[in-house]
């Protein structure tokens, strides 16, 4: 047997196929083998949310908005929230009200209050797919519902904006994670926008993972619930669907609300097929924040204004700053529903 003494550099180069004991507990091992297995990244569209900067960065809220107006009213209500708190200093507090009344009235997407400030910000998703459809979770990822370590009221929980990078980096494996939303069912400001954002918010901040339910249509998969934070929540999504929703919206015979009923508790004992989703934002080079264009699908509710405010503050008096605020199993074809997710739902700050 001849002894190995040099090398075409191969080795060094990564380009050795993947064992299972490779990938096995390695994040980077499961990205690279994802672009193998789901090339394509698809734009799955904005999500938006509410982030402060502070000393150690820019600390995030869940991200999970439709709307930059939907991220105001939940930056609102905070403001209410920390309003009403024992804590909260009596001049600080007024701060408070009066930001959250101009929330009522205006479209701000950057405040300074009570020495702190805010900015709304958009989140860029995609996802990955591949020849048998959507990309499922991975084994890295967490399988298991968090316990809850922050309050009930509490706002920013997703801790610190990660570093900007330059698209198609090391760090971004060669991936630009960029999407300029164009044709003829395309708004021109949308597609405007998005080419200017490259030049402002020219790094991207990939974000965690999110995880949805989809269902399989003609070879197409279309999402049917919203983003979750793990594979956990969306297997109990769609187990409660299939619980829950199914027997009234779709009345189906007993045989199959048996099977229905069937799979349901199978969801939750068992890890079944499910997407990963992720998402990504854009952010400038220190200052995330929506597009123009977002504000036509800017929707508000009705001005509730000093009605409520004034409610508010009557309830706090007599509340005296307490926080007490509302706080194989076969399934019919018709309803091959899975987890789905846009391939990594991947929220990219540019920065």
């Amino acid at each position: 047997m001849d002894a190995v003494t040099g090398s075409d550099g191969s080795a060094l180069s990564g380009d050795l196929p993947w064992s299972v004991a490779d990938v096995a507990g390695s994040a980077r091992m499961e990205a690279l083998r994802a672009q193998q297995t789901h090339p394509a990244t698809l734009w799955f569209g904005p999500a938006y949310g509410v982030m402060e900067q502070t000393e150690a960065g820019w600390l995030m809220s869940r991200m999970s908005d439709g709307t930059p107006q939907a991220a105001r009213d939940g930056l609102g209500w905070w403001f209410r929230v920390l309003a009403r708190r024992r804590s909260t200093g009596e001049a600080d507090r007024e701060h408070y009200w009066e930001a959250s009344a101009r929330l009522e009235r205006e479209r701000l997407n950057a405040m300074v209050v009570a020495g702190r400030r805010f900015r709304v910000v958009r989140a860029d998703r995609f996802f990955r797919y591949g020849l048998a459809g959507p990309e499922q979770p991975r084994s890295t990822d967490p399988d298991i519902e968090r316990a809850r370590r922050y309050r009930v009221f509490d706002k920013l929980t997703a801790g610190l904006l990660g570093p900007g990078e330059q698209p198609g980096s090391a760090a971004m494996l060669g991936e630009r994670w960029e999407a300029i939303p164009q044709g003829a069912m395309v708004p021109s400001g949308v597609t405007s926008d998005a080419r200017q954002a490259l030049t402002t918010h020219p790094r991207i901040a990939l974000l965690a993972p999110r995880f949805a339910v989809a269902e399989e249509k003609d070879g197409h998969w279309p999402a049917q619930t919203g983003a979750t934070p793990s594979p956990h929540a969306a297997r109990r999504a769609l187990a409660t669907y299939f619980r829950e929703i199914v027997p009234v919206l779709l009345e189906p015979s007993e045989e199959d609300l048996a099977a229905y009923r069937q799979a349901a508790l199978r969801l939750e004992r068992d890890r079944a097929h499910q997407v990963r989703a992720r998402r990504s934002r854009t952010t400038p080079p220190l200052r995330p924040r929506p597009r123009p264009a977002a504000h036509r699908r800017d929707r508000r509710t009705a001005d509730l204004g000093s009605h409520r405010r004034g409610r508010l503050r009557a309830r706090s008096a007599q509340d005296s700053g307490a926080e007490r605020d509302p706080a194989g199993t076969a399934v019919p074809a018709s309803a091959r529903l899975q987890p789905r997710g846009h391939g990594p739902l991947q929220r990219r700050t540019r920065r």
